[in-house]
C-alpha cells in the first residue's frame, strides 16, 4: 500500500499565485482579527476535542492485530478476534489458511451460564486469561472473577474462586521453588511445602540483593502502594542451579526530599519522602555488583568486572548461558557508553573475560532504541554470538565465536538499519529481524521483516507491502517494570513455515496476513481492521511526509494533523507537538500510532479546536544512521529545534492554512525540555510554549535508571575530572545545554507544569528555571500538581489547561467554562 499523496492534504482550495505563497510563508505579523472574525471556541468544541483524546479512541478499531497462540500439533494456532457482535475465538490451519471457530460459542455460553448462574451471551462470553488445550478439547479462563475449567466436548464447566498470585516471586523453571526478597536478603521458598531457606544473610539497608535503585523513578509509588516486586534483574539458569542477581550499594549516597504537601491518606501534616540518588558530579554514587548464587549450596560470589565497566539498570542482566562450560554471558558498559563489552563469566569463580569490545566516539548501543532488548543472541551452548554494531555508520548484525571472540562474518550490511531481532531458526541457521531504509524510495522508519543466513550470503524481504509492519520488540526488564509492557508469543514460526504480518500507514487501517517464511508469499488474509467507529467519533487521519531538515539536505519525517475547525480568516495557528529526546521517535508511522500514541498527547484534539498540529522527528533522534543520530552532539535539542522550524516552514508552503507567524510548542519530559528551549532560544518563531516535567539543567539531574551521560557524554568539571570540586561547580562541556541560562530570551507565553512526586525529573529542575526567569524579570505561568508523578501529563485536568493556554494565547480566544475532562487518558 502506498501512502496517500501529500498533495491531497487539507488546504484552502483556491488558485495559488506565487505572491500568495510567499505571503503565507513570510515572517510578517498576522493582522489582528476584526470583531466579525474573532475566533469563538464553544463548549461543544471542547467536548468534540475530548472525544478525540487518545484514551477515548481505544477499542474503536476492530481487529487491529492477531495475537496467536500456537498449538503443539505444529499445524495450527488460535486467536481472539472482534466479531460483528462481539469477541470470537478462531483456529487457523497454518498449512492452508483455513479458519474456523475454535469451539461452539452458543454451547459454551449455555455451559457458563449454568455454572455461574447468570445469563451469558455467545457474543459476550466475558473470558480473560484464556488457555485452550492443544487438542482444543478444554478451556481454562477467568469469567466474572471466577476461574473456570470447561470440557469443550461435553460442554460441562466447573468453577473455583480466583486465587491471587503471590507477589514478589521469581519462579524457577521447574516450578518447584521461587526466590523472593525479605528485608535485604534473598530467600528460597519451596512451593510445595512452603519451607523457606535463606540464600544470603549479609544484606543490609541500602546494600541489598535484588532491589531496585532507590532512584528508580517509582520508589515512592511502590512504597505508598505497598507493591512488592520480584528480585530485580535476577535470572535463574535454565537448570535452576545458579542465580544471577545485582547487589547495589547506596549506603553513602545522599538523599533528595520529596514533600507530599497534600497527603493522600487525608492527614493535614505534609509527609516527607526521601529518595537516595546521586546527582550529576557526586563522588558518592550507587555501586552495582553482580553476584552468582549457587542455589544448592547458597554460596554467593561476586563477578569480577573489567576495570572501567559496570552493569547499567537498563541493560539486560543475562544474554545467555553455556551450562556445559559453566558460563554466563552479559553486557557491561563504560560511563557515557563510549564502550560496550560482551562478557563471558565463569559461574564457579566469577572471573570474567571480554569476548567483544566495541568503542565509539559518542555512544555505543546494543540496539538503536535503548528500551528494546539488545540485538545480541548467544547461539548453541555458548558457541557463537550474534552481535549488533553500528561501526560502519549503520546498525548491523555480525557473527562471532563466543569463546575466542573472533569475527566470523557479517550477517547484514549496507546503508540501512537493522532494528530488532525477532526469531531464530537454528535448524536452517536463519535469523528473522526488522529493518528500515533498505527498500529504495520507502519511508526509512517503516519496519519490514527480513531473514538472513547466519553464515552470510544475502537478505530476503518477507513483507513487501510499502507500509509499516507491526513487529513490536521485546522491552528490557526495567521498561517492563516502569511501563507494564511485556513480551507476547512470536509472530514468526519457522517450524510451521509461516509468519503473521500486520501492516498499516497513518491513513490506512491495519491488514493482517498469514505469509510463508520461505519467501513471504501470502497464504491467506486473516483480518482487515474496521475503523468505522473511529471515523464516526470524528477522528481524521493525519498525513506523513518527508521534508528537508535545517541543513537543506537531510530528509526528516513529519506527521500533520489538519485543522478540524475552520477559523474565520482561514489561517490556523500551528502547534508543534514535540518530544525530541535522543532515545525515541514519536512521529506516528502507522495507523495505530496515529490515533493512540500518547507521547506527545492530544494532536487530534488540538486540531479539532482549529490548530494545525505537527509532530516531527528531527536529527538527533534514533532509527537512522549514526550521523543522523549524533548530529550536533551533545546539543541534539537545538539541532532538533532548528529542524522543526525548517519542517514547519516547508509544510506551510503546501498547506496555506498554516499561519507560521503564530506557532506554539508543547511537550512532556524531554518534550518539556524541547519546548522550553524552543521558545527561549528561538523567540522569533515560537510564541507560546507549554513545558511539562522537563530537564532544564542537566547538571542538576539525579542519576537514575536512565543515564543522561549516554546521550550528552560524561561531565567534565574545572579540575578535569568527572566530579564536582564545589557545590557551585558545573560541567564545562555541558555549558551550552543549560536552558536556565537562556531565560532572558523569553518573549512569548510560557506555561511550566510539574508534579511534586515526579521521581523521573526532580522538581528542582522547574524551580531552577523559574529562578532564572525571575532574575531575568520574565513573566511565566505555572501549574503545580500535588501528588502527581511523571505521568501526570495524561490527566484530563492537565490536558484541558494545556488546551486553554493555546486557545487563549495562540488563538486569542476565550476558553469555555464549565468543561471538565475525564480523569486519565
Amino acid at each position: 500500500m502506498m501512502i496517500k499523496d501529500f498533495g491531497r492534504t487539507y488546504r484552502t482550495m483556491v488558485a495559488i499565485t506565487l505572491m500568495a505563497g510567499l505571503f503565507a510563508c513570510s515572517n510578517q505579523p498576522s493582522p489582528p482579527l476584526t470583531a466579525e472574525k474573532k475566533v469563538v471556541i464553544t463548549v461543544e468544541d471542547y467536548h468534540a476535542a475530548e472525544r478525540l483524546l487518545e484514551g477515548n479512541l481505544q477499542g474503536l478499531v476492530k481487529n487491529i492485530a492477531v495475537n496467536p497462540h500456537w498449538l503443539k500439533d505444529n499445524k495450527r494456532f488460535w486467536y481472539r478476534r472482534d466479531g460483528d457482535k462481539g469477541p470470537e475465538y478462531v483456529v487457523v490451519d497454518a498449512t492452508n489458511g483455513l479458519k474456523l471457530l475454535a469451539f461452539d460459542h452458543e454451547a459454551l455460553a449455555a455451559a457458563l451460564g449454568k455454572v455461574l448462574k447468570r445469563k451469558i451471551e455467545a457474543h459476550n462470553l466475558g473470558l480473560s486469561h484464556e488457555i485452550l488445550s492443544d487438542d482444543l478439547k478444554s478451556l481454562e479462563a477467568v469469567v466474572y472473577k471466577k476461574a473456570i475449567n470447561c470440557d469443550l466436548v461435553s460442554m460441562v464447566c466447573n468453577r473455583t474462586d480466583v486465587t491471587a498470585p503471590q507477589k514478589g516471586l521469581l519462579l524457577s523453571h521447574s516450578g518447584t521453588f521461587a526466590v523472593t526478597i525479605r528485608e535485604d536478603n534473598l530467600l528460597l521458598v519451596d512451593l510445595k511445602t512452603g519451607v523457606e531457606r535463606a540464600l544470603t544473610t549479609d544484606g543490609a539497608p541500602y546494600y541489598s540483593y535484588g532491589k531496585l535503585l532507590d532512584a528508580s523513578e517509582i520508589t515512592i509509588l511502590l512504597k505508598k502502594n505497598q507493591i512488592k516486586l520480584p528480585p530485580f534483574d535476577a535470572v535463574l539458569s535454565p537448570d535452576d542451579h545458579y542465580l544471577i542477581v545485582p547487589r547495589i550499594d547506596e549506603r553513602e549516597v545522599a538523599s533528595t526530599p520529596y514533600v507530599e504537601w497534600v497527603p493522600t491518606d487525608g492527614s493535614q501534616r505534609p509527609i516527607l519522602h526521601r529518595v537516595r540518588g546521586a546527582f550529576i558530579g557526586d563522588l558518592n554514587a550507587p555501586k552495582t555488583d553482580i553476584f552468582i548464587v549457587n542455589i544448592g549450596t547458597g554460596e554467593a560470589i561476586r563477578v569480577k568486572l573489567p576495570e572501567g565497566y559496570t552493569k547499567a539498570a537498563m541493560d539486560v542482566p543475562v544474554l545467555g548461558w553455556s551450562l556445559a562450560r559453566k558460563q554466563v554471558f552479559m553486557i557491561v558498559r563504560s560511563p557515557g557508553s563510549q564502550k560496550l563489552a560482551l562478557l563471558r563469566v565463569d559461574l564457579v569463580t566469577g572471573t570474567s573475560t571480554i569476548v567483544i569490545e566495541e568503542v565509539g566516539k559518542t555512544r555505543v548501543e546494543s540496539n538503536s532504541v535503548e528500551y528494546n532488548r539488545p540485538n545480541i543472541r548467544i547461539l548453541g551452548d555458548g558457541d557463537e554470538v550474534i552481535w549488533f554494531s553500528d561501526r560502519t555508520g549503520w546498525g548491523h548484525l555480525y557473527r562471532y565465536d563466543a569463546q575466542s571472540g573472533i569475527l566470523k562474518n557479517a550477517i547484514t550490511s549496507g546503508n540501512w538499519l537493522v532494528q530488532d531481532i525477532h526469531q531464530l531458526d537454528m535448524d536452517k541457521r536463519e535469523i528473522y529481524f526488522t529493518g528500515g531504509g533498505r527498500e529504495p524510495g520507502r519511508d526509512p522508519y517503516f519496519r519490514h521483516l527480513y531473514k538472513a543466513s547466519l553464515d552470510g550470503g544475502g537478505v530476503t524481504l518477507l513483507t513487501d507491502t510499502n507500509a509499516d509492519h507491526h513487529y513490536s520488540p521485546d522491552p528490557v526488564p526495567m521498561m517492563t517494570i516502569l511501563t507494564g509492557s511485556g513480551s507476547a508469543e512470536s509472530l514468526i514460526q519457522p517450524s510451521l513455515g509461516v509468519l503473521i504480518d500486520t501492516y498499516s500507514t497513518v491513513d490506512q487501517p491495519p491488514v493482517t496476513l498469514l505469509r510463508s517464511t520461505e519467501d513471504g508469499h501470502v497464504i491467506t488474509e486473516l483480518e482487515v481492521a474496521d475503523a468505522s467507529r473511529l471515523y464516526a467519533q470524528g477522528w481524521k487521519a493525519p498525513i506523513r511526509k518527508a521534508v528537508k531538515a535545517a541543513d537543506g539536505v537531510t530528509d526528516i519525517y513529519t506527521v500533520y494533523y489538519a485543522p478540524g475547525k475552520t477559523l474565520p480568516d482561514g489561517k490556523h495557528p500551528v502547534i508543534d507537538a514535540a518530544y525530541g529526546g535522543p532515545q525515541l521517535i514519536v512521529a506516528p508511522r502507522n495507523f495505530i500510532e496515529a490515533y493512540s500514541n500518547t507521547l506527545p498527547l492530544g494532536q487530534s484534539a488540538l486540531a479539532r479546536l482549529g490548530f494545525a498540529v505537527v509532530t516531527i522527528d528531527g536529527r538527533g533522534t534514533p532509527l537512522r544512521s549514526n550521523n543522523f543520530r549524533d548530529k550536533g552532539f551533545p546539543e541534539f535539542t537545538q539541532v532538533g529545534i532548528d529542524d522543526h522550524i525548517a519542517a514547519i516552514k516547508n509544510l506551510a508552503e503546501e498547506n496555506l492554512e498554516m499561519d507560521i507567524n503564530r506557532v506554539g510548542v508543547f511537550g512532556w519530559s524531554w518534550g518539556g525540555t524541547f519546548s522550553a528551549q524552543a521558545i527561549l532560544s528561538r523567540p522569533e518563531f515560537y510564541k507560546v510554549a507549554v513545558s511539562g516535567a522537563g530537564i532544564y539543567d542537566y547538571a542538576g539531574m539525579m542519576r537514575g535508571v536512565q543515564s543522561i551521560d549516554n546521550y550528552i557524554g560524561v561531565p567534565v568539571y574545572s579540575n578535569g575530572s568527572n566530579y564536582r570540586t564545589s557545590v557551585r561547580d558545573k560541567p564545562l562541556n555541558w555549558d551550552k545545554l543549560d536552558i536556565t541560562r537562556m531565560a532572558g530570551g523569553l518573549e512569548g507565553q510560557l506555561l511550566l507544569i510539574y508534579g511534586d512526586m515526579d521521581e523521573n525529573v526532580p522538581q528542582n529542575q522547574t524551580f531552577q528555571l523559574i529562578n532564572s526567569l525571575m532574575k531575568a524579570n520574565k513573566p511565566y505561568d505555572l501549574l503545580y500538581l500535588p501528588n502527581r508523578n511523571h505521568n501526570s501529563g495524561q490527566e484530563g485536568y492537565v490536558i484541558q489547561r494545556k488546551m486553554n493556554y493555546f486557545v487563549e494565547h495562540l488563538l486569542d480566544a476565550t476558553s469555555p467554562k464549565d468543561v471538565t475532562f475525564s480523569h486519565y487518558f
